[in-house]
């Protein structure tokens, strides 16, 4: 009976009840508009999400509201939080990252000083750089680097696999955690998000401490779900550091059936720099578990870091780009600047994803115009759809203006290496589109030792062998046009 009296009352009041409906919805449209003509970051995005607004209401709204942040809330307040309550940890965190913004540091003489004073980031030295080429070298000198460890390792990954790779991995860990090490480990929910749970728990259960880095964290945060820890980095007894672009699993050992090679890069550091990286972990790991690191050694002595390697120079300066949308300014935009800026020669540029924002577009153009040798390198095969045809946009835009890119043929390239003149190597996990620019928190790590920017050019020319220049390209089809101008226009939320 009271069914038949709520559809009654509905009959009657139909027209009153959809009305409202309607003008509530409508107003909410008017407010999301204004909004994000306030506050979304560019004015192409601002098109993007009002034209969604009004086409699609009710799917472009929940959308909106999950997906156009691009400033992640409450980092930097547990940072502060750490200060309060745990004051070295927060100044050791603090001094390792930043120097004072806007004041000079450096004398600006070389290309890693110009980036250091953009950056707010000290400068720092590395006894040791070996460049890792490809999965094979990376997870051999990772397994051989964790079983030296004895009283820490930490480790984040954006992507850990339960499969050949990943079990090793965590035999390793296990076995350092009976050994008496302590090991403390992250990873990013959104790129485990098929990680199983035994996996997770096999570690728990064997000592090791594992946690989500979980973007979501509070009441206001709830919707943080658009924003990922794209890092990848380990740090073991403060002595030794791995960063690049591989994530933990066998498709980056290029053994998978859809790629025959992955095509990757990272670097095994020692000396005062590898602090730079535990600092990084140290505020993931406290915003992620709200723990701080009590084993951690900030300190550098004869007996912590290894002897340099025969034959090889002192002049190693380095410096660490932490970036995130957790900064108040776009530092990872205003690091790929830095380095088109301070270019005199030669910018090389190997990234999986094309898709600049408009600072780093006008970066390279200026570049080029001073006859630097602007080379951008990027896969032929696509792993995201909607980025890769986006690409499409920006590789007709950079060939027009005699700016050369070109694709990978050898497999997949997945490599994030910048080649500066020849004072600049820089290597990690931040590529050329806005996901990494402005969502994510990435890492790169930036070299000046003459040997490994003589071997990242050897590596880059041999890359480069095997992928062929492109050329400008029209769109035959109606639906290939219409593709990559969607795929544009999206690209601010990609």
């Amino acid at each position: 009976m009271n069914d038949l009296k709520i559809i009654a009352f509905l009959s009657d009041h139909w027209l009153l009840i959809s009305s409202t409906a309607t003008a509530m919805l409508m107003i909410t449209v008017a407010y999301t508009i204004s909004h994000a003509l306030a506050n979304v970051r560019t004015s192409q995005a601002t098109v993007a999400w009002t034209v969604g607004l009004i086409s699609l209401p009710i799917v472009a709204l929940p959308l909106y509201w999950v997906l156009a942040r691009n400033k992640f809330h409450g980092y930097r307040e547990v940072i502060r939080e750490v200060e309060s309550q745990q004051h070295d940890s927060a100044s050791s965190i603090q001094s390792e990252l930043r120097t004072e913004s806007y004041t000079r540091s450096t004398s600006q003489n070389s290309v890693i000083e110009q980036v250091a004073d953009v950056m707010d980031t000290p400068l720092s030295n590395a006894t040791d750089c070996d460049l890792l080429i490809d999965g094979k070298d990376f997870f051999e000198c990772l397994f051989a680097e964790i079983a030296k460890a004895t009283n820490y390792i930490y480790l984040e990954f954006f992507i850990f696999r339960d499969d050949e790779i990943g079990n090793q991995l965590a035999q390793c860990l296990i076995e350092r955690v009976q050994a008496g090490a302590r090991v403390r480990m992250l990873y990013d929910e959104v790129g485990c998000i098929r990680l199983s749970n035994c996996y997770l728990q096999r570690l728990i259960k064997a000592g090791v401490e594992v946690h989500p880095f979980n973007t979501r964290q509070g009441w206001f945060n709830r919707f943080q779900i658009n924003f990922r820890n794209h890092r990848k980095l380990v740090v073991i007894d403060g002595k030794t550091a791995i960063i690049g672009g591989l994530n933990i699993g066998t498709e980056y050992l290029g053994s998978a059936a859809e790629c025959s090679r992955w095509r990757d890069t990272g670097i095994k550091v020692t000396g005062p720099v590898t602090h730079k990286i535990q600092a990084v972990f140290a505020g993931d790991y406290f915003w992620a578990a709200r723990e701080t690191l009590p084993e951690a050694n900030w300190s550098i002595t004869e007996n912590s870091i290894s002897e340099p390697k025969q034959n090889s120079t002192q002049d190693r300066n380095a410096i660490c780009c932490a970036t995130g949308p957790a900064d108040l300014r776009p530092r990872a935009t205003m690091m790929y600047c830095s380095l088109a800026n301070s270019a005199k020669s030669r910018l090389w540029i190997s990234t999986p994803y094309l898709v600049p924002d408009e600072a780093s577009t006008v970066a390279l153009h200026m570049a080029k115009a001073r006859g630097v040798d602007v080379r951008l390198l990027i896969p032929d095969r696509a792993d995201h759809l909607l980025v890769y045809l986006a690409g499409f946009h920006y590789e007709n835009e950079f060939t027009e203006a005699s700016i050369p890119v070109y694709r990978y043929h050898a497999g997949f390239m997945h490599q994030k290496c910048i080649l500066v003149d020849d004072q600049l190597a820089m290597i990690g996990s931040t590529n050329l589109d806005n996901r990494s620019l402005h969502l994510n928190f990435e890492i790169m790590m930036g070299f000046r030792a003459p040997d490994l920017i003589s071997q990242v050019e050897a590596m880059l020319n041999e890359d480069f062998a095997l992928a062929s220049q492109s050329s400008a390209k029209k769109m035959r089809w109606w639906y290939e046009r219409l593709g990559t101008a969607v795929a544009r226009l999206t690209s601010p939320i990609l």
